[in-house]
C-alpha cells in the first residue's frame, strides 16, 4: 500500500473517532446512538488512544438524558478508566482541576490510586482555590465534600480557611467536612464561625456539629449564648447540649 493511502485511511480513522467522540458526548444525541458510539470509544481507548482516553474524561462533563441512563454510561466510562489505570491518571489529574463538576472523576481517581495519594492530590487541588468569588463554586464545593471522608490532620488545616469563604454554601460544607474529621484543631476557628458567620444555616450547622462531638465552648460562652438556637442550651461543663424533642 502506498504511503499516500496508508495516510488517508489514518485521517478517516481520526475522522471517525471524532465523530464518535462528538456523539459520545452530545447530550441530544438518541440514547441508542449514544450509547453504541460510547461502546466504539471504549474500544479505542482500551487500544491505548490517547483521543480516545480524552473523549471518555470529558463524558463525566455531560448530563444527558434520561439521567438512568447517563449514570449507567458514566459508570461504564469510570469502569473502564479504573481498568485502563495508571495512562487516565494524567487527563484525570487535569479534569480535577478544570471541570466544572468533578464527582464521577473523583469517584475514577479514588479507585485508581491508593488512599494516600488521593488525599494527597485532593488536598493539592484544594490548595489552588481561594475563598474569594466564583461565578461556579461547584468544583470547589465538591472537592470539600470528597475531603470530608478523608481523614488526616492535614485535611482538617487545609479546610478551615474557607470558613471564610465569600460563597455561604463553601463555609457550610466546610462545616460539614470539619464535623466529620472530629479533629479540635478546627475547635476555635468553628466557634468564630458559629458566632460570627451573617448565615444562619452555616451558624446552626456549627451548633450542631459542637453538640455531637461534645466539644466545649470555653473561651466563647457568653458569645455563643447569645446565638443559641431553641432547641439546644449550654451545660454546666461548657458544652451544648441538644434538648430532647417533645
Amino acid at each position: 500500500m502506498a504511503i499516500w493511502d496508508l495516510l488517508s485511511a489514518e485521517k478517516r480513522r481520526e475522522r471517525r473517532l471524532e465523530r464518535v467522540i462528538r456523539r459520545v458526548n452530545n447530550k441530544h444525541t438518541p440514547k441508542d446512538y449514544r450509547q453504541a458510539a460510547l461502546h466504539e470509544l471504549i474500544e479505542e481507548a482500551r487500544k491505548g488512544n490517547e483521543r480516545a482516553l480524552r473523549g471518555l474524561v470529558d463524558r463525566f462533563s455531560v448530563n444527558a438524558e434520561p439521567s438512568i441512563e447517563d449514570e449507567r454510561e458514566k459508570d461504564w466510562v469510570c469502569e473502564t478508566l479504573v481498568d485502563i489505570g495508571e495512562p487516565a491518571l494524567p487527563l484525570l489529574r487535569k479534569a480535577l482541576r478544570g471541570a466544572e463538576s468533578v464527582n464521577w472523576v473523583q469517584r475514577t481517581f479514588r479507585n485508581i490510586v491508593d488512599g494516600d495519594q488521593y488525599k494527597a492530590e485532593l488536598l493539592e487541588v484544594l490548595s489552588e482555590f481561594d475563598t474569594e468569588y466564583e461565578r461556579n463554586p461547584d468544583r470547589k464545593i465538591q472537592t470539600i465534600m470528597a475531603l470530608a471522608d478523608t481523614p488526616g490532620r492535614e485535611v482538617a488545616e487545609a479546610l478551615t480557611r474557607f470558613l471564610e469563604d465569600v460563597d455561604e454554601t463553601v463555609r457550610f460544607q466546610t462545616v460539614v467536612a470539619l464535623a466529620k474529621q472530629g479533629d479540635d484543631l478546627a475547635r476555635e476557628r468553628l466557634l468564630e464561625a458559629m458566632c460570627g458567620d451573617e448565615s444562619i444555616r452555616v451558624r446552626n450547622e456549627v451548633v450542631e456539629a459542637f453538640a455531637d462531638l461534645g466539644w466545649s465552648t470555653s473561651g466563647f460562652k457568653k458569645k455563643v449564648d447569645a446565638v443559641l438556637p431553641a432547641g439546644f442550651r449550654h451545660d454546666k461543663s461548657g458544652r451544648i447540649v441538644k434538648l430532647a424533642k417533645g
